[in-house]
């Protein structure tokens, strides 16, 4: 894994490459520059994505060995796949940082891809990681079966919906039940109504049908020996079947390419966007940077975690009650995170008697020093009972007493 801390890259990493390539990667035209290691130019183009043949005879064309950087896009899995081969190294270039460390400037696809290669060559460039086969293959069906859910989920709730606006009360939770209930209870609603529960109703039944040979492929795909002590071992947490610990398992990857579990934590979206001014700390929402699938698939496994582990859902509605359901939410699937993220780095399996984080050890509770608390009456009998004078009245007095007790 390439970090994406450009101070993880060394010099004598750098000094191995003679050629360091930027591509500035669209869905019509790409661009490629070209320096050494001092940052001169070599060579550049710009060229259409349709014509990969120009792009080999320019790479074929530059002193080797070479590194390769490419802008992380959502359509570049075929440019890493046509030209992995082609270079000594290929790395994904995080735009979004590359944006910040840009500042303002004019932007074009020559001077973007420019500055990949030159940062590159000074070790500055962030890189992200590039997955496996085996591992986009089972990153894509973790996907697939986010989005099925997710549009599954909204055909549901319009069919609730309907039913609601009509004050009639019906079956939403399977196909099945929703064919035979307007069999038997169709007639009570507008025809247009009607029209559209039966076509929500047979796409309800389309998705079924996917959701049904998604899952035996995932569960084969399980069983793989790359992913199968990881997806066991994810298991022992109630609430991660064969569906969530594949897509948690695919969208991480290799655990232990971050450092910890904050690095974990912030990588995955889950924390807070804080605004400081003026000495002040605002949290805001989440980043919502990473990927989209994961926070959903913890999400998912926190509440079920939830429902079944009276401690865990314990904690999660003493959270609910000071800030809130969907914070709470968001809070147990960040503590979930953190849990998965020791039991892979220990290999070992859920505990749930063990401490994982948000909750004060048990021995600290019991060496706590215990304190009676008082009763009403103590408390009122505390309020009104007579205090002794302060400040200069208290002072005239003290010396009044002294005068009395000399005579």
């Amino acid at each position: 894994m390439i970090a994406s801390d450009p101070n993880q890259i060394n010099p004598q990493t750098l000094d191995r490459f003679a050629s360091f390539v930027g591509v500035d990667l669209h869905k019509k035209v790409v661009a490629l520059a070209a320096v050494d290691r001092q940052g001169n130019i070599l060579d550049r183009i710009r060229c259409s994505t349709q014509e990969p043949h120009k792009i080999h005879r320019f790479l074929r064309g530059l002193p080797r060995p070479l590194w390769m950087a490419v802008e992380a896009v959502g359509f570049i899995e075929w440019f890493i796949d046509e030209f992995r081969p082609a270079v000594e190294r290929i790395d994904i270039a995080d735009a979004t940082k590359l944006a910040s460390m840009r500042g303002k400037r004019r932007k074009n696809d020559r001077k973007d891809s420019l500055e990949f290669a030159q940062r590159l060559a000074r070790g500055e460039c962030p890189l992200g990681y590039i997955a496996d086969e085996d591992l986009l293959h089972l990153r894509k069906l973790g996907r697939h079966w986010h989005r099925l859910s997710e549009r599954l989920s909204r055909a549901k709730t319009t069919v609730r919906s309907l039913l609601n606006a009509a004050n009639l009360e019906g079956p939403t939770s399977n196909s099945l039940h929703m064919r035979q209930w307007l069999e038997l209870q169709g007639h009570q609603l507008k025809p247009a109504t009607l029209l559209t529960i039966e076509g929500l109703t047979q796409e309800i039944e389309g998705i079924e049908h996917q959701r049904r040979s998604l899952e035996e492929a995932i569960r084969q795909a399980n069983t793989s020996d790359v992913f199968a002590a990881d997806i066991q071992l994810l298991k022992t947490v109630k609430g991660i079947g064969d569906i969530l610990a594949c897509i948690i398992r695919a969208e991480v990857g290799p655990f232990m390419r971050f450092p910890n579990a904050d690095a974990l934590e912030f990588w995955s979206g889950l924390t807070p966007d804080n605004q400081e001014s003026a000495g002040r700390t605002q949290s805001g929402h989440i980043t919502k940077a990473g990927p989209a699938s994961l926070r959903w698939a913890l999400g998912q496994a926190a509440m079920a975690q939830c429902r079944s582990d009276r401690r865990v859902g314990g904690i999660r509605r003493k959270l609910a009650n000071k800030r809130g359901k969907g914070k709470a939410n968001t809070a147990m699937a960040r503590r979930l995170l953190r849990t998965l993220y020791a039991m892979m780095r220990d290999g070992v399996p859920y505990d749930p008697k063990a401490n994982t984080g948000g909750t004060r050890p048990a021995k600290a509770q019991a060496t706590r020093p215990h304190k009676d608390k008082p009763t009403a009456r103590q408390r009122a009998d505390a309020f009104f009972a007579s205090r002794p004078p302060t400040g200069a009245k208290g002072e005239r007095a003290k010396n009044a007493y002294q005068r009395s007790c000399s005579c």
